[in-house]
């Protein structure tokens, strides 16, 4: 099954099996964070609780990233943070999967909300880019992937990429959420029109709208069916702005 332009209501561990080796272009997402199931993140999902046990949450990213390396020709890249409740589990498992792992971006976000108990402010989050293929291109010193993103990466593309999160039209909805245009200039970079865009924990699309936005198929599957229609009108509105 290949699922083009679908927003799938699901498992994204059981989902991702049914589609076949190498039929999408770029993965980009941002597993859950596994909170605690405390505070304002506690009712986020109703058929998920962000509580699990260390094994289990490994065991969700893993499974994940395996799969999405398995059909993905191309890069992989896993926005997350790390927290109380998850710093084990994500340091095991960027160490069990380092075969793959090619960069470790810095999102910094230049704000960031007061902090909440004996820890620091947070500005920035993690992304990962794995890949498969040693031989994938992450940059051309020839050519600079991103000149058309120096305000965001300077000179160069290169490991800190500074964007404020302030176009997230669903931060209410899904707290969680990221802007738009982050996974936009990655889908930019990497794909081209035509491409097949792949988020295995959609939320409320971003991704999906972004690689929209940009002439390219995509692929969203999220556990919360609420979601999943977030997602689905958010991309009908964009067919109606586009006045397709």
């Amino acid at each position: 099954m290949n699922y083009h332009n679908e927003v799938v209501h699901g498992d994204s561990s059981t989902i991702l099996k049914g589609l076949d080796n190498n039929s999408v272009n770029i993965v980009f997402t941002s597993p859950p964070y596994n909170t605690g199931g405390t505070g304002k993140n506690k009712d986020m999902y109703k058929e998920y609780g962000d509580n699990l046990t260390d094994e289990y949450y490994y065991k969700l990213l893993d499974t994940t990233l395996k799969e999405s390396l398995r059909v993905c020709d191309g890069g992989v890249f896993y926005n997350l943070n790390y927290m109380s409740n998850n710093k084990g589990s994500l340091f095991r498992w960027v160490w069990e999967n380092s075969d793959n792992l090619r960069e470790v971006i810095i999102w910094n976000k230049e704000i960031s909300q007061p902090p909440i108990g004996n820890i620091l402010a947070k500005r920035y989050e993690f992304i990962f880019l794995f890949t498969k293929d040693k031989n994938f291109e992450i940059n051309n010193f020839r050519s600079n992937k991103g000149k058309g993103y120096k305000k965001q990466f300077g000179p160069w593309i290169s490991n800190i990429l500074t964007l404020r999160p302030n176009d997230i039209e669903y931060s209410k909805v899904h707290r969680a959420a990221f802007p738009k245009s982050l996974p936009s200039i990655f889908i930019d970079i990497y794909t081209k029109e035509g491409d097949v865009v792949l988020d295995p924990f959609c939320g409320t699309g971003s991704t999906l709208v972004a690689a929209k936005d940009l002439g390219r198929d995509y692929i969203g599957i999220d556990i919360s069916d609420k979601y999943c229609d977030i997602s689905r009108d958010r991309l009908r509105q964009e067919v109606l702005r586009l006045g397709v």
